[in-house]
């Protein structure tokens, strides 16, 4: 993740829905437990820390590192584990640092034994799980890793609704941090703007990705000029339904520079789920380590998407069927 990303920061959702009425959670209380935060998360929300635990403990994992190989088998043996098939990608980038060539490696799951990759699915749950590099002792536990220990817990949930897996792909994405301390339009999201170009025109119909969604206390603040009103729609209606804060689920006026970017510029709908960090003191540092991340809030952001995806794809749940509380 990168501190360009967000050209314009946050504002609360009530500036582009009147009605909301309410206002931006004041500076200064990020790390203040929300009443819907308190007390013990459920199993979800504890299997999905201890997956976190488990990746920030392999410390940092940037591209090309055996601590990214070794990340690769752990995902993979818990999709494998859960029903999910893998596949992996590889290619190899050049460092515009140093020249370097660089392996990447995407990871991809269908549901399923023998499922066909080659078939286009109804959409995506992606993020990233590489972590910046030339930060000592940082383990990126909510900038990579709480994405991934998302998709983990969602993809064991979804487990139980096989029409609706079937119509989703997961995707790890390599390279999403730049080498540079910035991105560019040539450093940065590579395993994204890879994957969508050799999507060509055979592109799922909507994208939700997951970035930096553990901390206690995090505010979701979506990207105003990626999200369409659609799915702002559902984005709204989920928060609604289970009862998150209005202020703690907002939209940011402006773009995000993450890996749901290549994808809305080839046309398909996103929803990039990232929590505000640019004026933090632990972003891109060592404190970014597992001692900040709720399994309470990981619990919430899991619930969040798995009613989403109830709305998405209402059929394939069938009447009556809840995958979250």
């Amino acid at each position: 993740m990168d501190a360009r990303k967000i050209l314009l920061l946050c504002f609360p959702m009530f500036l582009l829905i009147p009605s909301c009425g309410e206002r931006e959670r004041p500076r200064g209380t990020e790390g203040a437990a929300p009443s819907h935060e308190c007390g013990r998360a459920g199993e979800r929300g504890a299997a999905a820390l201890r997956h976190v635990e488990a990746l920030a403990a392999m410390g940092g994992r940037p591209s090309g590192s055996a601590a990214y190989a070794r990340q690769l088998d752990y995902l993979q043996e818990h999709l494998e584990r859960a029903g999910w098939t893998c596949r992996r990608m590889s290619w190899t980038e050049s460092n515009p640092l140093t020249g370097d060539e660089v392996p990447m490696t995407n990871l991809y799951a269908r549901w399923g034994e023998n499922p066909d990759f080659a078939s286009v699915p109804d959409g995506l749950l992606t993020c990233h799980i590489d972590t910046k590099t030339g930060i000592p002792g940082f383990v990126g536990a909510d900038d990579g890793a709480s994405g991934a220990a998302v998709l983990l817990e969602t993809a064991r949930a979804l487990g139980k609704f096989s029409p609706a897996a079937q119509q989703v792909e997961l995707v790890f994405f390599d390279g999403e941090e730049a080498f540079a301390p910035h991105m560019t339009p040539r450093d940065g999201l590579f395993g994204s703007r890879r994957d969508a170009a050799r999507r060509g025109e055979h592109l799922p119909r909507w994208m939700i990705n997951l970035d930096m969604v553990g901390g206690r206390g995090k505010t979701i603040a979506i990207p105003s000029e990626e999200t369409s009103q659609e799915m702002y729609e559902l984005y709204r209606r989920a928060a609604e339904t289970l009862g998150f804060p209005v202020n703690r689920w907002q939209v940011a006026l402006g773009s995000v520079y993450d890996d749901h970017l290549p994808f809305h510029r080839a046309g398909v709908d996103t929803l990039n789920l990232i929590a505000q960090f640019s004026d933090s003191d632990w972003w891109h540092t060592p404190r970014d380590d597992a001692s900040r991340i709720s399994a309470r809030s990981l619990e919430e952001t899991i619930f969040f998407v798995l009613r989403m995806l109830e709305q998405l794809l209402p059929a394939e749940f069938g009447d009556g069927a809840h995958p979250a509380p």
